[in-house]
């Protein structure tokens, strides 16, 4: 090779090397307390001016890479552009009150009332469009069949031209791991039951018919033996209507990606009223795609979305 050659590509390898160091010292050495420009994640956006756009999102432990777990969030909530997120796992109120705190456009609750253990719920939401008329937890008498008891939220959303309230109930029903199997099952069993007739109840009464259950129900809904969500499925789509049905038996819809094991295991459910008026489009959002450290740094779940107009 030419020296003079040689002496320009080592020249290019030294600066290369010293440019990647400048740029993780930037983002590692923060002392101001602000987020780097977002820039290190690309992901198309969901959210429109016309339609109001809800996802639920498990955020594995948020957070799971701590102040590492807290940027990469902040930078897809700006990229995805939805104005409400129902989260589940947040672990760490600080973390949580930090990442909203970044996100000028947002605001943000944890709901930690009714559970000993940190893995709580919440809500993100654009606080422009969506006001929190009222909180509750529910079924907090029964830890069996609700380890983590439903967190359901009454919201507003009005855009300046149209108001659309609903209630939001946040699931995160029994997981698979610990204890048996069958037993597990059963308790989703018991508490989609419990669930359905609650919902039917509040449907009879009358009132505000809209209502959209979103969460990670840990179970699919093509399961042919044991399938657990028979109360709602049953009243498909008369009563109700799970956004998610499109994508049962997928082999590429998963919103479960931990491990070598896929599974579409978060929903969202909306009841009739909400159907017959407004239009929807949902997504399960492949952020990994885009991302490859999504795993390691935001979570083991995709954000299943969708998006309603029409108003």
């Amino acid at each position: 090779m030419n020296p003079r050659m040689h002496h320009l590509k080592i020249l290019f390898y030294v600066i290369v090397l010293l440019l990647s160091i400048s740029a993780c010292n930037k983002r590692i050495n923060n002392e101001t307390g602000e987020f780097p420009p977002e820039d290190r994640i690309n992901i198309p956006v969901f959210g429109t001016d016309s339609t109001l756009e809800i996802a639920t999102w498990n955020i594995q432990q948020f957070p799971k890479s701590a102040a590492q777990t807290i940027e990469s969030t902040f930078e897809i909530i700006q990229d995805l552009d939805i104005d409400l997120y129902a989260v589940q796992e947040i672990t760490d109120v600080n973390s949580f009150n930090t990442l909203v705190s970044g996100l000028t456009n947002y605001s943000g609750i944890v709901g930690t009332g009714a559970s000993s253990f940190a893995l709580w719920p919440g809500i993100i939401f654009k606080k422009s469009l969506i006001t929190v008329l009222n909180q509750q937890f529910l079924f907090t008498n029964d830890s069996y069949n609700f380890p983590r008891a439903p967190y359901s939220v009454y919201v507003e959303y009005d855009d300046g031209e149209n108001v659309f309230d609903f209630t939001l109930i946040i699931l995160h029903l029994k997981a698979s791991s610990g204890g048996n199997e069958s037993e597990n099952i059963q308790r989703r069993r018991n508490a989609i039951t419990k669930l359905e007739q609650y919902i039917a109840d509040k449907l009879q009464q009358g009132g505000d018919p809209d209502y959209i259950l979103a969460g990670d129900w840990n179970d699919e809904l093509d399961d042919i033996t044991d399938n657990v969500f028979l109360p709602f499925i049953n009243k498909q789509p008369h009563t109700y209507l799970f956004l998610t049905w499109p994508f049962r038996g997928s082999t590429t819809e998963y919103s479960y990606i931990g491990g070598s094991f896929r599974s579409l295991i978060d929903h969202l459910m909306i009841t009739n009223s909400m159907d017959s008026l407004y239009s929807h489009t949902s997504q399960i959002l492949k952020i990994d795609q885009f991302f490859g450290q999504y795993i390691n740094e935001v979570s083991d779940h995709r954000p299943v979305a969708t998006r309603l107009s029409d108003f």
